[in-house]
């Protein structure tokens, strides 16, 4: 006869696998050890830890040594709720040249902290138009984040053509620094995105249009209290209409 203890036991594998099957986790190295409920949010507690490789650097054996400290990975939304796998990665060391490696796995990149799946499902919200900040909302991760899987995108900037409506804005890219973004209105289609945001950067773009191409655009759409309404004068722009806007909601991709 089983013991409780044997009968627990069994029924917590249960339980876990039943989360690593919900979670569509993929990766068999990959052991869940805990399911939390923090509230706001649910947290999976996690390792990663498969048999010791080859070493990369002297191609010898390596041994395991110790797990890296928990990454804090967002995934997508479990049952309604937020989710954040804490992962603990298992470290290798090499018995000869003494080089460190960290086991790698596909529901991440190396490097990275954002789920692969997290990834390809801002890709699929950019092509549905859906705005960054909502995107960023609805997927815990930071509107710089969906900026760069944008930038992955690649842009053929057409020097014979501007809306006759556009939409600029800006949006925090890296820690300290701002991102431009000029957006059809009508269209929601991408004109530029540019690295900075000074005037010197936004100007120096768009004179890379003919004046003919330049003064087709007649509306502005910015935020209030913008620098770039003298810009766009300097810029010859025969805008008719100044329209101001209070939220960034405005930006949608467009393949």
């Amino acid at each position: 006869m089983k013991s409780d203890q044997t009968i627990i036991r069994k029924n917590l594998m249960e339980q876990l696998n039943f989360i690593t099957n919900l979670l569509g986790i993929k990766d068999k190295n990959i052991i869940i050890l805990d399911y939390l409920d923090a509230g706001t949010h649910k947290e999976v507690i996690a390792k990663l830890d498969y048999p010791a490789p080859k070493c990369h650097n002297c191609q010898e054996q390596m041994a395991k040594y110790d797990f890296q400290k928990e990454s804090k990975i967002p995934y997508l939304e479990c049952a309604g709720y937020k989710t954040l796998i804490r992962l603990r990665k298992r470290r290798f060391r090499c018995k000869v040249c003494g080089k460190i490696a960290v086991a790698e796995t596909s529901l991440v990149k190396k490097n990275h902290q954002i789920a692969t799946i997290v990834n390809q499902k801002i890709t699929q919200k950019l092509i549905e138009k859906v705005p960054m900040t909502a995107i960023a909302e609805s997927l815990s991760v930071s509107t710089s984040t969906v900026i760069r899987k944008l930038k992955e995108f690649k842009f053929k900037t057409d020097l014979s053509f501007l809306p006759t409506h556009m939409s600029w804005d800006e949006y925090s890219f890296k820690k300290g620094k701002m991102s431009f973004i000029a957006q059809d209105f009508d269209s929601r289609k991408i004109v530029a995105i540019l690295d900075g945001r000074t005037q010197v950067t936004i100007r120096n773009h768009f004179l890379r249009y003919s004046g003919k191409v330049r003064s087709r655009v007649k509306v502005i759409t910015m935020d209030m209290f913008s620098p770039y309404y003298a810009l766009a004068k300097q810029l010859r722009f025969r805008i008719s209409r100044l329209r101001l806007k209070q939220s960034t909601g405005l930006f949608h991709f467009k393949m």
